[in-house]
């Protein structure tokens, strides 16, 4: 329990420890790169109080928002000064102005998409519904008979395939991390292996259907700079115009890691610990691992 101005008596629950986060951030910045686990765990009472009480889930569900606050803090941490004041003061600024950015994002996005009225719609061409449903099934189909995969764990391979067969029967529709979540649950995966295993099957579907789609106008690695995409951007030297377009659209909201992991022999999420990422890996994140098997036999 804690005291306060308007509270003497005490009474409020603390939900942040700010000596605590401040001595591990200080680890943290020290060179301990596994306080940084510590940090986002400490953090998390802040966050959720913090979200539930600006009702800002009208917009993004509390787990989106949380994955975003939690990268915002994993990349601002470092610029911790306790000179300049408390953690405390630091993660709630940082928490408030990565929820008005969410708020700011949602209301440009519904302000690209306007109502459709029956004199709109009524002018639009349809097809019939057997036609779609003929669509969707070829579809399927052709990821089915093509997707490959380099694991040899016979449950992740099961897991492989769960997760591709859910993205065609719900029409891609659920995010990463609810399919990540499920999959913790089904095949009682470490929630790190689980969002790996989900982008590698996403990415190999989306290498599927990459040549059923529209051509794309080329994609500038400097229009990434400041995105959540910004990663990519070192890899640009390594690609023609066309391979780079086609990477981003790849790898769009996946992990920076599967560069890493289209690599069979990979063992580690570090990219300290693998051999320098070239021209070979991101060849492979464009048209697969040349010793990857079929999936659904």
């Amino acid at each position: 329990m804690s005291t306060s101005r308007h509270n003497p008596a005490g009474g409020a629950s603390q939900h942040l420890n700010n000596s605590r986060l401040e001595e591990v951030i200080a680890r943290y910045q020290a060179g301990d790169a596994n306080a940084l686990t510590e940090i986002v765990a400490l953090s998390r009472p802040r966050v959720e109080t913090l979200i539930r009480f600006n009702g800002t889930t009208r917009y993004y569900s509390e787990a989106e928002l949380l994955s975003d606050v939690n990268f915002k803090l994993v990349r601002s941490v470092a610029k911790f000064n306790p000179a300049r004041g408390s953690a405390f003061s630091f993660v709630s600024c940082l928490i408030e102005n990565e929820l008005r950015s969410s708020v700011s994002r949602a209301r440009k996005q519904c302000a690209r998409y306007v109502e459709l009225d029956e004199t709109v719609t009524s002018k639009l061409p349809s097809n019939s519904d057997s036609q779609t449903r003929d669509t969707v099934d070829d579809l399927t189909d052709a990821i089915k008979r093509c997707a490959r995969t380099t694991l040899s764990d016979p449950r992740e391979i099961a897991v492989q395939r769960w997760f591709i067969e859910s993205f065609c029967q719900h029409g891609f529709q659920h995010r990463r991390h609810e399919c990540a979540h499920a999959a913790e649950i089904v095949y009682e995966l470490r929630p790190d292996r689980a969002r790996e295993l989900h982008d590698l099957s996403l990415l190999e579907t989306r290498r599927i259907v990459f040549d059923h789609l529209p051509r794309h106008q080329p994609i500038p690695a400097g229009r990434l700079i400041g995105t959540r995409a910004q990663w990519m951007v070192r890899y640009a030297p390594l690609l023609n115009s066309e391979e780079f377009t086609k990477f981003v659209m790849l790898t769009k909201d996946l992990s920076l890691f599967v560069v890493v992991l289209v690599d069979p022999q990979s063992r580690s999420r570090r990219l300290d610990r693998n051999p320098t990422v070239n021209r070979t890996n991101l060849l492979w994140v464009l048209n697969g691992h040349p010793s990857a098997v079929k999936l659904f036999q």
